[in-house]
Order: C-alpha cells, then sequence, then structure tokens
C-alpha cells in the first residue's frame, strides 16, 4: 500500500485552503464575462451595469464554500447603487423599467443566496415601491413576494411583516392580509406598542373584527404597563361599538330591502323589528343613523384612509 508522504499532505491542504479563493475568482469571471456580453449586446441598456451572476442563486449556493454571504453582499451594494442612481429622478414607469428590474433580480438574487439576509428584505420594502412621474406604482407586488419571503425566514424580525403590513394596506388595499402582518410583527420582540393598535385598526377595515377583537385581548391581558392596559381596553371598546354600527347598518339594509325607504332613525329599525332593542354605546355616547350609515356621537369608527384605489395605476413589470 503506497505511503502518502509529507509533501502530498502539504499540498492536498494548500489545496483545500485555496478553494474558497479558486471559486470566488470562478464566478467574478463568469460575471465578468457575462457582463460584457450583455455590454456588447445592449450598449445603451442602463441595466447591464448591475446585474446578477451567469448562474442561478440553487447553482452557487453549494458551490460557494462558505463564500455566499460575501456574493450575496455584493448583490446588495450593487442594488444599493441602483436605487441610488434613481432616487433624484421620477421618471416614468417605462423609462424606470430597468432600474426597477435590475434591483429585484439584484434583491431577489442576494435573498436567495442567503435567505436571512435581514436587512436586503427591510431595504426591498423601503426601497423598491415607487410611484413615478405619469402616476403609476412600480416593483409593489415584487416587494411584497421579497418581504412574504423574508417574513417567513426571519421570523424574529418584527421590521419585515410590518413593512409587508403597510404595502398590503397602502398600495394594494388588502386590509385583511394587511393586519394579519400587523398583528405577527406586534408579537415579536422589540415591536413598538402602536403596531398592535394598527394591526386592530386594519383588520377592521378587512373585516376580520373577531381576529381584531382576540388580539386586542390578548394584548391587554398581556401588557405590563398600566397605560398600555388603558390602551388596550379602550381598543375593546372601538371593537365593540364597530360591531354594533355593523349589526345597525345591516338592520337598515334589511328595513330598506323590505320597505324600499331609509330607516329615518335606530329607534325605527327597532319599532320595525329590525333591531331588538338600541345598542348601549361603549364610550357612552349614542348612535345616529343617517343615510343608512350609522355612526356614534362620542368616537370616530376605525378606520384606514390610505390610497385604497392604488391598485389600479399599478405598473406589473
Amino acid at each position: 500500500m503506497a505511503t502518502i508522504g509529507p509533501t502530498q499532505v502539504n499540498a492536498s491542504a494548500r489545496i483545500r485552503s485555496a478553494a474558497p479563493l479558486l471559486a470566488l475568482a470562478a464566478l467574478a469571471a463568469c460575471c465578468a464575462l457575462s457582463r460584457a456580453r450583455a455590454e456588447r449586446l445592449a450598449p445603451t441598456a442602463l441595466e447591464t451595469g448591475f446585474d446578477i451572476p451567469a448562474f442561478p442563486a440553487e447553482v452557487v449556493r453549494p458551490f460557494s464554500f462558505g463564500l455566499r454571504s460575501f456574493v450575496s453582499d455584493l448583490m446588495f451594494l450593487q442594488a444599493i447603487q441602483v436605487h441610488g442612481g434613481r432616487g433624484t429622478k421620477m421618471v416614468t414607469a417605462h423609462e424606470g423599467a430597468r432600474d426597477d428590474r435590475a434591483m429585484n433580480r439584484l434583491l431577489t438574487y442576494a435573498t436567495d443566496l442567503d435567505p436571512q439576509f435581514a436587512g436586503a428584505y427591510r431595504f426591498a420594502g423601503n426601497a423598491m415601491p415607487r410611484q413615478t412621474l405619469d402616476g403609476k406604482l412600480t416593483n409593489v407586488l415584487q416587494a411584497e413576494a421579497l418581504l412574504a419571503k423574508g417574513a417567513r425566514e426571519c421570523p424574529d424580525d418584527w421590521h419585515i411583516p410590518f413593512t409587508l403590513g403597510f404595502i398590503e394596506s397602502y398600495f394594494l388595499a388588502r386590509f385583511e392580509a394587511a393586519g394579519r402582518n400587523f398583528a405577527a410583527a406586534a408579537r415579536l420582540p422589540g415591536a413598538p406598542k402602536y403596531v398592535g393598535l394598527l394591526a386592530t385598526r386594519t383588520l377592521t377595515q378587512g373585516g376580520d373584527l373577531a381576529f381584531a377583537e382576540q388580539l386586542a385581548t390578548a394584548m391587554a391581558e398581556q401588557a405590563t404597563e398600566e397605560s398600555s392596559q388603558r390602551e388596550w381596553e379602550e381598543r375593546l371598546l372601538d371593537l365593540r361599538m364597530e360591531r354594533q354600527l355593523r349589526e345597525i347598518e345591516g338592520a337598515a339594509a334589511r328595513y330598506a330591502a323590505r320597505t324600499g325607504q331609509q330607516a329615518p332613525s335606530v329607534a325605527a329599525l327597532v319599532k320595525a323589528g329590525e333591531l331588538s332593542d338600541v345598542p348601549r354605546e361603549p364610550h357612552g355616547g349614542r348612535y345616529l343613523l343617517e343615510g343608512g350609515e350609522a355612526r356614534s356621537t362620542a368616537k370616530e369608527r376605525l378606520r384606514i384612509r390610505g390610497r385604497r384605489g392604488a391598485l389600479a395605476t399599478l405598473e406589473v413589470q
């Protein structure tokens, strides 16, 4: 049997130690070749200066020899440069499409290589969505997809589901989904207390009162400060008021369908048998009915005043 001498052992060790550098050099060469080819084919394209490696992330990951975070950082830094280049020019959706696509590709690749790259998800949520001069919204759905991945991969970072909830509520008017993401963020360490209050408001807008009340009850029970406990108890009263207002409006809709006329008051609904009695307003006020819509004299309803029509101007890349 042949024996392995010290020289061979040292040579083998040197090869193993050089493997990461060789892999990085190969990856850099592939990137350079790919970029040079792109520049020859489309020399005027803005996006050719910033692009992902020629190999898919799932191919690069097992051969990165522990350097995948380094390669992921390179993609992230390129995305920051793309964002910095477009920050001072609010161009049209068509003119900015190349930069938008480049940012999405770079950040997707970075998080595919390093799925726990929390900073990349946070950056995507804040930097990718953009309103252009022609009134279009770009990179919103792409940012939503990245943040949804981030919420799965980084379950301890409250910023990610919070930003996802903001995008879903403000840009997409998906209030129930947004409320659930706000609720997930509110339960995580470090989340400000307003996040839970925002979650209940958004859930109410989305129609999920049961989940909003469940969250408010749990937060009130877990509150360690007296002021925080009072806030959650007040929110439970708000939710009770909202439930009663919806019951009144449901009764008013039945009254209008049956009689062909709008009910003049809450008392008229009771007299007509549509309500069993006049609900007691939990804040000490009273309920009014105007044109089929109910309101309280003591407190405004929980509503989200945002861009509910934003989906109509969404530019899908």
